[in-house]
């Protein structure tokens, strides 16, 4: 990690953003420093987002960051144990990859702003805090595993049944 990033976390305070936090604007009211990964710079699309996001940049309110791969591997693990592994995209492991590095660096209280379950349930067990946009964000992690509606095989990836062929249903474990 590089000397910023840990300087910036002897605030304790950090929000790590998904395009739903950059579409309502919210990095303007944040109190703490605001990350992002350029995979999420890329989905906002909107002009006027656009312009808020690009002037946040400019001001160093918002930090656009390309986290460091070796921080990664407890993101897979952790979503495979979560049954979300299939379900993230590549920005979502790097946003949930950056989101652990400033965990790992000593940021007290870490944040993501996001309406994406998956994404969500993934940064609560790394031990991040959640904040929902226009939802109400999960309060605890879940796991999730894919069942066979026929046979009954388990997985914990989408696909297809490997002993009947039917698609594999997904299941929340309780």
């Amino acid at each position: 990690m590089s000397n910023y990033l840990k300087d910036v976390c002897k605030d304790g305070k950090a929000y790590v953003l998904d395009a739903v936090g950059f579409f309502a604007s919210i990095q303007t009211s944040l109190t703490g420093k605001v990350y992002t990964v350029p995979g999420i710079i890329d989905e906002v699309k909107d002009s006027e987002s656009r312009k808020m996001l690009t002037f946040s940049i400019s001001a160093n309110k918002v930090i656009v960051v390309k986290p460091d791969r070796k921080y990664m591997s407890k993101v897979i693990n952790a979503a495979r144990s979560l049954g979300e592994l299939g379900r993230l995209s590549e920005t979502d492991i790097d946003l949930l990859t950056l989101l652990n590095q400033l965990l790992s660096s000593g940021c007290k209280e870490v944040y993501l702003v996001s309406d994406d379950k998956s994404v969500q349930n993934v940064a609560l067990a790394l031990g991040a805090k959640v904040l929902g946009i226009k939802y109400r964000a999960l309060r605890k992690p879940r796991r999730y595993v894919y069942e066979c509606q026929v046979c009954g095989y388990v997985s914990d990836r989408p696909g297809t049944c490997p002993k009947c062929g039917l698609e594999l249903v997904r299941k929340r474990v309780k």
